[in-house]
């Protein structure tokens, strides 16, 4: 059976072109000897001549003839591979898409990181994909998406649980990663209470468990992931508090919830607190959320680039005291004032 060799090829159809070995050499950049080494060795292997030589002339067989028009189509479509794996390779190094959930938007954080890296790489492109932090996650871990900055917590579960089949919308795990991939936290917020203003709770700079007992406190949903919402819960009930469930369970929807029937609610701390409502601490309830970049299992070349270049631009943030675990975990996140840039 006859092996196609492209590199015999290229040489016989540019001894066809140029009748000439010399030339044929010139132009392939090789020594004589080696493309007439060439031919030959293309020659044994399919068993009949391609050339008539004399000491000054060179001519095709016909068998030459009629191999010439499909070796150039070959080469055509091989060089048509070539440029079209460079083109992909040429993306893959300058262009990468970015997980951010909508309701993330105006996190500084995330404005300020996206923003630092578009002026320090200009030749890297992104794409925002804003959908739900669920639908990202499993796309992380199957390839299908880059990197993703996720509002939640790193949980040691089996990756299983984060690929489980769902109908399209359906929401599970929505603040939930597997702490298995490659991440780092930009700013860490406690959970506390969102209490009314007029609340006996308002005095208090940290609410003592004691004065939970009876307490309605609305809950975020059971779709934000179980191994999330469950010790929370648990930490109300075993408190004496009464978990209330409302229509919507979105962190938005819940404060809102509470705000319009004068109840307490979870507060997660990254968005800003609603009127009439103050965000306190309560001891013992040591439970909190991150904003982090999350790695995907085969994130490509620019990825990478803006992973680590995140990577540094938080270790600087540490440095300062303005990132990370560190400042004032009650106080409003700050809001991005700007339009964040979408390259």
């Amino acid at each position: 059976m006859f092996h196609v060799d492209l590199k015999l090829l290229r040489s016989f159809a540019a001894v066809a072109c140029e009748l000439s070995v010399t030339r044929a050499a010139e132009r392939l950049h090789l020594t004589q000897p080696t493309v007439s080494g060439q031919i030959k060795e293309l020659e044994q292997a399919l068993g009949f001549s391609l050339f008539h030589r004399t000491t000054r002339h060179i001519a095709l067989t016909p068998e030459g003839e009629r191999l010439l028009p499909l070796v150039q189509s070959l080469h055509q479509c091989a060089q048509a591979v070539r440029t079209e794996a460079e083109g992909m390779q040429h993306a893959m190094k300058t262009r990468f898409r970015l997980g951010a959930a909508m309701y993330s938007m105006d996190f500084l954080d995330r404005v300020e990181l996206i923003d630092a890296f578009v002026a320090a790489r200009s030749d890297v492109r992104l794409t925002i994909d804003n959908r739900l932090q669920s639908d990202q996650v499993r796309d992380l871990l199957t390839g299908k998406l880059d990197a993703s900055l996720l509002l939640g917590v790193p949980l040691d579960r089996p990756v299983a649980e984060f690929l489980a089949d769902m109908n399209p919308g359906e929401i599970a795990n929505e603040v939930q990663f597997p702490a298995s991939l490659e991440h780092v936290v930009l700013r860490r917020r406690r959970i506390g209470l969102l209490v009314p203003e007029d609340s006996d709770l308002a005095r208090y700079d940290v609410i003592p468990v004691s004065q939970l007992i009876g307490r309605r406190v609305a809950m975020i949903s059971a779709e934000h992931g179980e191994a999330f919402v469950n010790p929370i819960a648990n930490f109300l009930l075993q408190c004496g508090a009464v978990p209330s469930v409302s229509a919507e369970g979105n962190a938005m929807a819940v404060e809102r919830h509470a705000q319009r029937h004068g109840i307490c609610a979870i507060g997660i701390g990254w968005f800003a607190t609603l009127p009439g409502m103050v965000r306190r601490p309560v001891d013992r309830m040591n439970f909190h959320m991150d904003l982090s970049l999350v790695l995907g299992t085969s994130p490509n070349p620019a990825a990478r680039r803006f992973f680590d270049f995140a990577v540094r631009w938080q270790a600087a943030r540490d440095a300062l005291g303005t990132g990370g675990v560190a400042g004032d975990h009650f106080a409003d996140p700050p809001i991005a004032s700007t339009q964040m840039a979408f390259a």
